[in-house]
C-alpha cells in the first residue's frame, strides 16, 4: 500500500498512513511498537523519530514495519530508493543480500542464534563493511504488546540460545555508511521448520527502486 506512494515529493506521513491503514483493512491490529520511517540522512537512523519530510528527486527511504494480527507479528525491513540509485547503494544491497542468504543457511533447527549472527558478520566483514554493520542482526517475534514486538532471543555474537522448530525469527541486515551518507537494509521474517527456514512474505528480497 505504501509502495505506490513512494515517489518524488511524497510525504512520509502519507506513506505511513497507507501502510497502517492496509493492516487495519485486513483485520489486523496496531503493532507493539511504531513503524520506523526515515529518508535522506534519517534513512541511516533505523529508529523511530518525530517529524516527517517529503521525498527528494533522488532519495533513500528506510522502513521497518510489521503486520500484526491478534498481536502476532511478522516484520520486514527495506531501504527503498527514489530516483537514480548510486553505485554505493547497489554495492550495499548486494552485501545485504549475501549476508541474508548466509543467515538463512544457518537458521536451522539445532543451530544457535550466535551461529546466525556469525554468518551475518562473516559475510559483511569479508566485504570490508564491519564498521558499517550492527552487532546484532535480528530476533524472535511473537504475540507481543507495547512497547516492543521483540522477544528476548536475539542474533548476537556467542549467543548459545538454540533454534527450535516453529520459531518465528526476524533477520535484518542493516548497513549505515555514514562516510558517504548511504543506507541499505534488508529484513525478512521466517518460520523455522525441520527442512529449513520458510519466508513468510510472498515478496522476494530484491532491490526496490521507484
Amino acid at each position: 500500500a505504501g509502495l505506490a506512494l513512494m515517489r518524488h515529493k511524497a510525504d512520509e506521513g502519507d506513506i505511513l498512513a497507507a501502510m497502517q491503514g492496509a493492516i487495519f483493512a485486513g483485520g489486523g491490529d496496531y503493532p507493539a511498537n511504531e513503524f520506523i520511517i526515515g529518508s535522506g540522512e534519517d534513512a541511516l537512523l533505523c529508529r523511530y523519530k518525530a517529524g516527517r519530510r517529503k521525498l527528494a528527486k533522488n532519495d533513500q527511504l528506510t522502513l521497518e514495519w510489521a503486520g500484526a494480527y491478534h498481536h502476532y507479528h511478522a516484520a520486514m525491513m527495506r531501504t527503498v530508493l527514489i530516483g537514480k540509485p548510486t553505485k554505493r547503494h547497489e554495492e550495499l544491497f548486494e552485501a545485504c543480500a549475501a549476508a541474508l542468504a548466509a543467515c538463512e543457511g544457518e537458521m536451522q533447527v539445532g543451530r544457535s542464534f550466535g551461529d546466525v549472527f556469525d554468518a551475518h558478520a562473516r559475510a559483511l566483514d569479508a566485504m570490508d563493511l564491519s564498521r558499517h554493520r550492527l552487532n546484532a542482526c535480528g530476533y524472535s517475534l511473537g504475540a507481543r504488546f507495547s512497547p516492543s514486538w521483540m522477544e528476548r532471543q536475539m542474533f548476537y555474537a556467542k549467543n548459545p540460545e538454540p533454534i527450535a522448530p516453529d520459531m518465528v525469527l526476524f533477520a535484518h541486515m542493516i548497513l549505515a555508511d555514514s562516510e558517504t551518507g548511504t543506507a541499505m537494509t534488508l529484513g525478512q521474517t521466517y518460520v523455522t521448520t525441520p527442512e529449513g527456514p520458510r519466508r513468510l512474505s510472498r515478496h522476494a528480497p530484491g532491490l526496490i527502486v521507484r
